[in-house]
Formats: structure tokens, sequence, C-alpha cells
């Protein structure tokens, strides 16, 4: 079967003498030529419009990023510098445990405040970016 196909072009312009066989590669090559030149238009639209687009989402997920970074040191610094100081004043007094439970506790109310914060000034600015694209809204859904 697979020979079949395979030898049913050939069996085709054999059938007509090779007469054919010119206008067929003249046609295939005009055809050839207007798909490239169809093909080449489509893809400089299409990285146009990928170029246009990039920027603004390679920067958006830039800024993404950085915003975790940013909460997830804020948070960690947090428990270390409370952890440390609570551990040098351990050392210092020469007592238990005690200021280290304290100042990790301490640091970590303080990194959780400051992911809040960070949290309540990203909605804030995204509230005023919703509300510069659409003007007639005041950035609450209800």
């Amino acid at each position: 079967m697979l020979s079949y196909w395979a030898c049913a072009p050939m069996a085709k312009s054999a059938k007509a003498g090779g007469k054919d066989r010119g206008r067929n590669r003249i046609e295939r090559d005009r055809s050839r030529e207007s798909w490239q030149a169809d093909f080449d238009e489509r893809l400089d639209r299409a990285r146009r419009a990928e170029e246009q687009e990039a920027p603004e989402g390679a920067k958006a997920r830039g800024s993404a990023m950085g915003t975790a970074f940013r909460i997830a040191s804020e948070l960690i610094a947090g428990l270390v510098v409370g952890g440390f100081i609570g551990w040098q004043l351990d050392r210092w007094f020469d007592s238990s445990p005690v200021f280290l439970l304290i100042f990790f506790i301490l640091g970590a109310a303080a990194g959780i405040w400051n992911v809040i914060r960070t949290a309540l000034q990203m909605q804030a600015e995204a509230q005023e970016t919703a509300a510069t694209k659409n003007p007639g809204s005041k950035g609450d859904s209800g």
C-alpha cells in the first residue's frame, strides 16, 4: 500500500509523457513564493505584536518577583534579628532562653506586620492603577 502512494505522483507525470512537468514546477514555484510571502508577513506581524506586549509582561513579572522576594526577606529578617537579639541577651544575662523566645516572637510580629503593610501598599497601588484605566469606577466591586 505504501509503495502505491510513493509512486502515484511519478505515475501521473509518466502518463502525460512528461509534458506537464515544467508547468507544474512553475506553478509550484509561484505557490511557494506566495506562501513564503504570506508566511513572512504573518511572522512580521507576530513579532511586532510580541515586541509591543513583551516589555509590559516582563515588567509586571519582574515587579511581582521583586515584591515576593521583598516580602520573604522582610519576614525572615524579622525572625533572624529578633532571635539574634534574644540569644545575645540570654548570653549576656546568663539566663534561660526567656529573651530568645520573647524577641523571637517580637521579630515574628515585626516581620508579619511588614508583610501586611506591603500587601496593603500593593492593594492601594492596584486600586489606583484600576482607577486610572477605568476612570468611571472607584476600584470597588461592591
